[in-house]
């Protein structure tokens, strides 16, 4: 296994907008975090407010925003589920699982690139890192070591060299580290385990155990929402069009690296702003198509804010949208667009050596004119020659067993919304000697644009029998 680290340096920075320099981020009256012209004054995290503002008396402050935060990560591992469906949330960032060398985006250092670029164009400040641990992974992302290890690399020897700063060790552990003057990674693994366990606690065994990949290491895995919701906060409250724009403007980015993540649309969205004096203005957007071009849906956004003028300043933005599946633009299977034979006997080969050799079937026609009777399934490769499946291409291959029947409103069958029939209607009829079948099948498009294979039986009655891929 591989594991990609992506830890955000400046979280609580990030969820606000036009952040005036020199900015400090608070919580219960000690700096959270600061900005790099408040650093340069002698500021750092730890500093009470009173003594950062009696260093820097022009310091502009912001409450810290925990919910802003937690919509930043949630929007952070959409982004990511778009690379790796196995995403893992952090406090400060996310961890991607990936298989070693066998991940459909590519080579791990193309799957690095690809994340970086992502990252650069939604204008975070991260650190980002791989490995064949998570642990690991994560220490060298929290260690600014942007660094692409392999399986087949030397890592347990470069490991050593890592500083325990940004190893995850308990209070007490920690401190014990210190007083003994471990500041390596390397100087706790030299350390003889049965002591390390008394001195320090089981746990920190089991911290270095999965750090070696001599631990399985086990994770909650992130489940994506089908939604988008980020918040922006203002250090100050804002009055005019043009600041309201450049926070949307910041959103729309990371909003259309969510939509393109996970092969989703929008088809309407919501713009919330919060006033100073606690009341909530709310503009609600329908577009006509279901979209994902971040420059059509800020020239909505401009529109219909243009000359805006609240009745108080704003504190916070908020943009929320449902997210609608689409398969437009997505990604193909074969990312130079070409098929052989033997990338299809390879990608074969792999999924019999990943599921085991039984978990791969191969489909054959059947002479049969009920579709639920016209293939069969048996082993990869076929024993004999059948019929070519192609010749069912006005027909799905994924099949309700049994077909689900279909509630009618005003004649026309329902399946989230009312069915649009594109094609049909296509007779399929049996003798009575082989349990009787008349149905007349149509292809089918719901407002969700599902294409579905449905069918009206003699009496009437509708029923879903498929699925087009």
């Amino acid at each position: 296994m591989l594991w990609l680290a992506v830890v955000l340096t400046a979280l609580p920075l990030e969820v606000f907008a036009a952040r005036p320099a020199p900015f400090a981020v608070a919580e219960d009256k000690v700096l959270v975090d600061c900005d790099a012209q408040a650093r340069a004054q002698g500021l750092a995290p730890g500093l009470s407010v009173a003594q950062a503002c009696a260093l820097c008396p022009s310091l502009s402050l912001g409450a810290r925003d925990r919910a802003a935060e937690s919509g930043l990560l949630e929007g952070l591992a959409a982004f990511a589920y778009g690379f790796s469906p196995c995403v893992v949330l952090r406090a400060d960032g996310v961890l991607m699982r990936f298989t070693d060398q066998a991940s459909p985006v590519g080579d791990p250092h193309r799957i690095v690139a690809q994340v970086t670029r992502g990252l650069e164009d939604a204008g975070y400040a991260f650190e980002i890192a791989m490995a064949p641990t998570a642990t690991l992974a994560w220490l060298c992302a929290r260690s600014a070591m942007r660094c692409v290890w392999t399986v087949k690399d030397p890592w347990r020897l470069a490991m050593r060299a890592l500083p325990l700063a940004g190893l995850s060790l308990v209070g007490e552990a920690r401190a014990a580290c210190q007083a003994l003057g471990l500041a390596r990674v390397g100087d706790l693994l030299d350390l003889p385990r049965p002591g390390l366990a008394r001195r320090f606690g089981r746990e920190t065994v089991w911290l270095l155990e999965g750090l070696m990949g001599e631990r399985p290491e086990i994770e909650d895995f992130w489940v994506p929402a089908p939604w988008f919701r980020r918040r922006l906060s203002f250090p100050y409250p804002v009055e005019t069009d043009e600041a309201l724009a450049f926070a949307l403007a910041r959103i729309v980015r990371e909003w259309v690296l969510v939509l393109r993540a996970r092969e989703a649309r929008v088809a309407g969205f919501t713009v919330e702003m919060s006033g100073e004096d606690g009341s909530l203005r709310a503009e609600a957007f329908t577009l006509t198509r279901p979209e994902r071009d971040g420059q059509a849906l800020m020239r909505l956004m401009r529109e219909r804010l243009r000359g805006f003028r609240p009745g108080s300043a704003i504190t916070a933005v908020t943009v929320s949208a449902p997210l609608i599946a689409s398969t437009e633009g997505s990604l193909p299977l074969w990312r130079d667009r070409q098929w052989c034979e033997q990338d299809f006997r390879g990608l074969v080969d792999r999924l019999q050596a990943r599921l085991g050799h039984e978990s791969v079937r191969v489909l054959s026609l059947h002479p049969d004119h009920r579709p639920e009777r016209a293939t069969r399934e048996g082993p990869w490769p076929p024993r004999a020659p059948g019929g070519r499946l192609h010749a069912l291409a006005g027909r799905p291959i994924w099949l309700m067993d049994p077909p689900e029947r279909l509630d009618v409103a005003r004649g026309a069958p329902m399946f989230h919304g009312p069915l649009r029939l594109t094609q049909g209607p296509e007779r399929v009829e049996t003798g009575w000697w082989d349990g009787p079948v008349v149905r007349d099948y149509f292809v089918a498009v719901n407002p969700g644009h599902e294409s579905l294979w449905v069918f009206r039986s003699a009496r009437g009655e509708w029923f879903l029998h498929g699925y087009f891929a």
